[in-house]
């Protein structure tokens, strides 16, 4: 039976403006797209890094980007506003999508445990969830900026798995990136891949457009696991 659903964040519960492309527009709006680039590749450089000299918050990865692009184009350094369009990105910008609050509802009804697992920095994050009232629908919390770790590391897992209750068939692992799906990997758990333009890249145990397809899926693993 399914009894824990570990659930990713942004791009599969809320979404919103992108913090780089907001910082690629500030940087130099007339280059936005070939800024925005060299920002993705040099925040993915840091955020992938699995050796780190040091651990680095989101936004700390947001002003060493911004420096560097900045570098690169021979723009001014902007990194003393990354914290503000950080904020704005999350606090202003960001919004649910129509299935997120319907869903926590039916699963906590249904006693199902959620877990919230993100790589963001916890005093937007929690602010943001909170503003939205779901933030009391998840049990328990793994925030990268309080874990001190990125998806998928062996930290981030082993986290993870102390709230994995046996069996592990019973967990799921719903999320939008390739560091979900590792992560659920690593876990033992079954994967489902979110991609709500139905535009698939990755591969996963399960795919859906919309968190409404969970309450297919659910049913059918229990079944399946009475067999």
């Amino acid at each position: 039976m399914i009894h824990t659903i570990f659930f990713d964040i942004g791009g599969t519960l809320v979404t919103g403006t992108s913090g780089l492309h907001m910082l690629a527009r500030r940087l130099d709006a007339s280059r936005e797209s070939e800024v925005f680039q060299s920002l993705k590749d040099d925040f993915m450089a840091i955020y992938l890094d699995e050796n780190p000299p040091r651990f680095y918050t989101i936004k700390e990865i947001l002003a060493l980007t911004a420096q560097q692009t900045a570098a690169r184009f021979g723009l001014p350094d902007v990194g003393s506003e990354v914290v503000g369009l950080y904020r704005t990105a999350y606090l202003e910008q960001g919004y649910m999508y129509d299935d997120t609050v319907e869903t926590l509802k039916r699963l906590k009804a249904d006693g199902i445990k959620i877990i919230l697992i993100s790589d963001a920095d916890d005093d937007v994050l929690v602010t943001q969830l909170k503003n939205f009232g779901i933030w009391d629908y998840f049990d328990h919390t793994i925030i990268s900026s309080i874990t001190r770790a990125y998806k998928p590391s062996e930290k981030v897992v082993a986290k993870a798995r102390e709230y994995c209750d046996e069996p592990r068939s019973g967990v799921l692992f719903v999320g939008d990136t390739i560091v979900d799906i590792k992560t659920a990997q690593k876990m033992s758990v079954t994967s489902v891949l979110i991609n709500r333009e139905n535009n698939f890249k990755l591969d996963a145990d399960y795919k859906i457009t919309g968190l409404n397809q969970l309450f297919d899926i659910i049913p059918a693993l229990n079944e399946k696991q009475k067999e």
